[in-house]
């Protein structure tokens, strides 16, 4: 646990902390100095000149022998220092070297040095050290170089009397020292060169690894990118083609043809395609007959009852027969492609087969304006509306063979509703044992709008009820309950159910219609053979009994009898079946 400081004591660091705020400033090199070895050799010379200036300074107030020597060295020390701090650290470096040895060597000339061996040794050797600390290994060699000749000559120059010996000793302990200090420097150099390319080398690595990771990120970018469109495009498409189906569905009562225009227009403008066209074959399937349009080439066409032969020349016909999607992105090139004076403006055109079962029974045709506008998105898109297309026209088929059946069965009841459906068990098994009501259920059936958990909790997990409408009436929901407590449902997965509760009330009602239709059928087959079977008979009695037998049989009832109504003078005529029924 730290103490803490006292007032007295805070002051002390702060006095401190700035004082070398302010050493550190004085002694800074130049701020425009790139190179990070001259930067500190220039601050090194900043703080030896510095301290020299001070102590030269305070040298001169004790009077020395020689002052003339002083200023000298005190003059080099202050230019130095001027020089350190500019852009020109290097000339300072120079004149501070070269000028405290010849300063030692000029005092020799002059006579004011006190002995040669005390001046030469005093000052040679520790502006040596000093040299080999701010200057490089060919500058410090040509100043070693330089002192030792000097040295050597002094006999030659000197005014300062030399023993004989003294030059040979103090020329040899120079030039060691330089020969040292040379060697020092140079391997110096070489450990910084050796470190510098150390340090190069992982900048290197680093940068390649930053490089790297930048690539990675703008690579992952792109990818969310991508991705953030396709599942933008996706809830796009999922919200046509659920806007479509609610369109269909909430237009279903209208006449087959009304409700096919309904739909090209509604693909054409939702899809932004040039033209849109619904093809149904005909009896004999030998033709795709055009049954809606939404472009004016294509009203022309429906005006003319335009057909293509299956399997012939054109998109529509070659697909009508190979029961698969065709794409043509350039029609002008698309072998394919038959040229419709009716539509001169397309450039791209897909068709797909419109099925009922494993059966084609039309073709959805859209056309552009831009080439390559289609793509395999569109082709899943297409396929979806082509199959409710597909229901559609058989709902208008059916509809018109059991007009009455159909009008009469066309409404399911809410008890028939909530009484038939599957329940999907968290272990993947389904059973028939629905469960129990829920709030959000009823609000659902009642409103027959989407109903979602506002907030999930612990005891209220998210669910999502989907009512599932036929011809604007609710017949159904569809009750989703998340196994995570407080999952929240995404758009696109809203968006999902929906589509999917609208094509099963298609398919639904498709499959009603289909038990109808069965339905009459073993009807009208009954009638048919209980009529072929009275027709064969000429007698009366027979015909009686064969009428009560047929429809005990046809009807499974326990009884039947048939009475003819007599004059009031006759008795009545009862005929009893052979199964006992009269």
């Amino acid at each position: 646990m730290s103490t803490p400081l006292l007032p007295a004591e805070n002051q002390n660091r702060s006095m401190l902390g700035r004082l070398r705020g302010f050493g550190r400033s004085v002694t800074a090199a130049h701020g425009s100095l790139q190179d990070l070895g001259l930067a500190r050799r220039a601050q090194l010379l900043n703080v030896i000149t510095l301290l020299l200036t001070l102590a030269f300074a305070f040298g001169l107030a004790s009077q020395p022998r020689s002052v003339v020597l002083v200023y000298s060295l005190l003059s080099v020390s202050i230019v130095s220092f001027l020089f350190g701090k500019s852009k020109y650290p290097r000339v300072g470096i120079l004149l501070f070297s070269l000028g405290f040895i010849s300063i030692t060597y000029l005092s020799l000339f002059l006579g004011l040095a006190s002995g040669f061996l005390t001046s030469v040794l005093a000052v040679v050797p520790i502006s040596l050290i000093v040299a080999s600390a701010i200057t490089g290994p060919r500058t410090f060699a040509v100043l070693a170089i330089y002192a030792t000749a000097l040295t050597a000559l002094a006999s030659y120059y000197s005014k300062v009397p030399i023993l004989e010996n003294n030059i040979a000793e103090a020329s040899g302990i120079i030039f060691s020292t330089g020969a040292v200090l040379f060697g020092v420097i140079v391997f110096r150099a070489r450990l910084e060169k050796s470190r510098l390319e150390e340090t190069r080398a992982i900048n290197q690595e680093l940068q390649e690894i930053k490089t790297n990771l930048e690539k990675h990120v703008d690579d992952r970018t792109r990818e969310l990118g991508t991705a953030n469109q396709q599942i933008q495009e996706r809830a796009m498409r999922l919200q046509i083609i659920s806007d479509i189906s609610q369109e269909i569905s909430t237009n279903i009562e209208q006449q087959p043809a009304e409700l096919l225009a309904r739909i090209v227009r509604s693909i054409s403008e939702k899809l932004g395609f040039y033209h849109v066209g619904i093809f149904l074959l005909d009896e004999n399937r030998e033709y795709a007959v055009l049954r809606a349009a939404n472009s004016e080439g294509g009203q022309r066409m429906l005006e003319r009852h335009h057909q293509l032969k299956v399997g012939g020349t054109g998109i529509v016909g070659y697909v009508s027969q190979a029961a698969h999607p065709r794409i043509a992105l350039d029609t002008g090139s698309d072998a394919v492609f038959f040229n419709n004076p009716n539509l001169p403006k397309t450039r791209s055109e897909i068709a797909i087969p419109i099925k009922y079962g494993s059966a084609v029974i039309g073709v959805l045709d859209a056309q552009s304006t831009l080439p390559s506008a289609f793509k395999d998105e569109d082709v899943n898109i297409l396929e979806t509306l082509a199959n409710q297309i597909a229901i559609v026209v058989n709902i208008g088929n059916a509809g018109n063979n059991a007009k009455n059946a159909s009008l009469k069965a066309g409404r399911f009841t809410h008890s028939k509703a909530k009484q038939d459906g599957f329940h999907y068990l968290p272990d993947g098994t389904i059973s028939t044992n629905l469960p129990s009501n829920s709030p959000l259920l009823e609000k659902a059936l009642a409103s027959g709008e989407t109903e979602v958990t506002a907030q999930p909790s612990t005891g209220n997990p998210a669910t999502l009820a989907v009512p599932v409408k036929f011809r604007g009436q609710v017949i159904g929901v569809i009750h989703i309950q998340a196994a995570e407590e407080k999952r929240k449902w995404t758009e696109d997965e809203i968006i999902m159910v929906q589509s999917i509760s609208d094509r099963a009330a298609f398919a639904l009602e498709n499959a009603r219609l289909f038990e109808e239709t069965t339905r009459r059928a073993e009807q009208e087959e009954t009638i048919a053979r209980v009529t072929t079977q009275i027709g064969a008979s000429t007698n009366f009695d027979h015909i009686l009994q064969t009428t009560i037998h047929e429809l005990g049989l046809a009807l499974g009832v326990s009884r039947s009898f048939i009475q003819l109504g007599t004059t009031p003078d006759e008795e009545p005529s009862t005929q009893t079946n052979p199964n006992g029924h009269k």
